[in-house]
């Protein structure tokens, strides 16, 4: 990765690396005049030619400059034209306020523990902050710990807008793409959902809250698939039972601000901020509802008594004269009543949420070549393919499974009334074309070995060069059309590109790669087109087809662990990791890669 230490952008020196993130990564900036220091926040050079990042990169200074005005929010100073990079010699950029102090994550860390007047203080802050954003327009859209900091005033700071969402300009993100952290991650965004509104916010920090009573998160898994999954389906164990410190009131503004569905959150970091300020205050006396009354100061009324008859006060002696047929007590109608009441309205709830699932399904059509494959949907056997069948919203897991083949396994976030047609081919676990393919790739091996190191200069052994030359040629040309019938085979990737690797032909291969690119592109071949520029050290193109496999089909385990390899040499272990446990999710039963993630722990 390119260092900037000691560069110039702009009027300020740069001194030293503060972090790094997926897409960005921040400087630590001096004035040369002023001596005032500042965060510059570089692209990383691996997205400048991605428009869509570049574009959203901007977005993020504009976002802040909106924001300015809000004490609580981190303050931007300039930004870089594209030019003044250009002049120089450095990615795009921008300069914000330093802030001289931990992020929230760093205090969490720390173990030293939170009083409620600290808890109090930086969520009505952070809410303060969210809700100008909210007022403006802006979705955060990111709201964990570590985009919290905290100066040395002990005042929040809110920062990192890299993925905040304008009501306005909703083009550069998509339904499907997940963005943020999955750990704080909304239910709703977790399903890739566009019509993320500030509530989304609210959760994050609700979770963010949660993490700071309880020292974890709410939801814990081996991999973020199996996070944002549990973020969707499983409910929280509540604070009061995992810290029996903290206090009622508390556990329910926690639990209120992350329930799964927006409508039962806080509508507002307002509402939520006034639950907090009212922590300590305490419960409104509640009155009275029966008096005490001295029924001697009352006058008597004719009345019908409670058993029927009139009541003659005027003569005392003189029993009833009209008899009423006897009534029910008041407290019996008045149950009767209310247990009608009740089961009217769980018979009308029960419809109206029958027709609610009914109508918020969504329609799987799942098919396999050959057919006949167990389907296992999050981890329920569910029949064979070809199968039609119909299940809510939310994130499913499914696996096909048949003796004798490979398993794959998808996953695929669902939203209501989605119809979604799945064909997955079940590859041989020991194709039949393999050891032919095997065989002319040994053969080969052999007539190569047999070539001359130089071309012979006399004309006879030319011809015999020439000859032998054309056979060699008419080889490689058989291997690749062996390799174009079983493309989507790993293994046969593997044998061809270790064999070009070998013999010094990766410029033969990705010539090859090319071809199939056009005649069959699949997530395999790119995958593989993508290896053999990594081979020959073009780390830019070896990416942008990793991305092309990625937006084919993003549940290639193969193209996972090239990417979780990719990073690892990049030096970006955490990425590598993402990348590496997503594939372990899908496909558990991998030890190769199970060593490879225990030694980037």
């Amino acid at each position: 990765m390119t260092e900037y230490c000691n560069k110039r952008a702009g009027n300020y020196t740069i001194i030293k690396k503060l972090g790094d993130g997926g897409f960005a990564t921040v400087y630590l900036g001096q004035h040369t005049v002023l001596e005032k220091k500042a965060a510059i926040k570089f692209l990383l050079e691996d997205w400048i030619e991605e428009s869509d990042v570049v574009s959203r990169f901007f977005d993020e200074a504009r976002t802040m400059e909106r924001l300015h005005d809000h004490p609580n929010i981190v303050k931007i100073i300039d930004i870089a034209t594209v030019e003044k990079c250009k002049e120089e010699g450095l990615p795009p950029y921008f300069i914000m306020e330093y802030i001289n102090g931990p992020s929230l994550e760093d205090l969490i860390k720390s173990n030293q523990g939170f009083s409620i007047e600290d808890i109090v203080k930086v969520m009505v802050c952070a809410l303060s902050a969210l809700q100008y954003c909210h007022d403006q327009g802006v979705v955060h859209r990111d709201i964990k710990p570590s985009n919290f900091m905290i100066n040395s005033a002990g005042d929040v700071k809110l920062t990192d807008f890299g993925i905040a969402k304008a009501r306005k300009n909703t083009s550069k993100t998509g339904e499907g793409l997940t963005l943020g952290s999955t750990d704080y991650m909304s239910p709703e965004q977790a399903l890739g959902k566009r019509d993320l509104d500030y509530r989304s916010d609210i959760y994050s920090l609700g979770v963010t809250l949660y993490q700071m009573v309880c020292d974890r998160l709410p939801f814990l898994g081996n991999n973020p698939n199996e996070i944002a999954l549990k973020h969707i389906q499983e409910k929280p164990v509540p604070p009061i039972e995992i810290n029996d410190a903290v206090p009622q009131k508390l556990n329910n503004i926690i639990l209120k601000a992350i329930e799964k569905e927006r409508e039962h959150r806080y509508q507002s970091c307002d509402e939520m901020a006034q639950a907090l300020i009212k922590l300590n205050e305490p419960e409104d006396p509640q009155d009275s509802l029966i008096g005490n009354f001295d029924l001697s100061e009352f006058p008597l009324e004719d009345h019908e008594d409670g058993f029927g008859g009139e009541f003659d006060r005027s003569s005392p002696s003189h029993s009833t004269t009209k008899k009423f047929a006897v009534r029910p007590p008041t407290e019996l109608i008045n149950t009767l009543r209310t247990i009608l009441i009740v089961a009217g309205f769980t018979v009308l709830f029960l419809l109206l949420f029958k027709a609610y699932y009914h109508f918020t399904q969504a329609h799987f059509v799942l098919h396999t070549t050959p057919p006949g494959a167990t389907v296992i949907i999050n981890k329920n056997s569910v029949g064979s393919s070809p199968l039609d069948i119909s299940l809510p919203p939310m994130g499913y897991l499914i696996t096909f499974s048949m003796p004798e083949h490979a398993t794959e396994t998808v996953y695929f976030d669902v939203v209501a009334r989605q119809n979604l047609v799945i064909n997955r081919k079940l590859l041989e676990l020991s194709p039949s074309d393999l050891p032919g393919f095997v065989s002319s790739i040994e053969s080969l091996y052999k007539k190569i070995g047999r070539l001359p190191d130089e071309p012979p200069k006399t004309k006879r052994e030319m011809g015999d060069y020439e000859h032998s030359l054309a056979i060699v040629n008419s080889e490689w040309e058989k291997l690749f059309t062996q390799l174009s019938e079983n493309s989507n085979y790993e293994q046969f990737n593997n044998y061809f590109i270790e064999f070009c690797e070998k013999t010094g032909n990766l410029d033969r291969a990705d010539r090859y790669y090319e071809k199939l690119i056009k005649t069959q592109p699949s997530s395999m071949i790119y995958t593989f087109a993508g290896l053999v520029k990594k081979l020959k050290k073009d780390d830019k193109q070896a990416l942008k087809l990793y991305m092309e496999a990625w937006t084919a089909d993003p549940n290639n385990h193969c193209l996972l662990n090239k990417l979780g390899d990719y990073f690892i040499d990049d030096q970006k272990p955490e990425r590598a990791r993402q990348y590496f446990e997503m594939s372990l999710f899908l496909y558990p039963d991998q030890d190769e890669i199970h060593k490879k993630l225990d030694l980037l722990k």
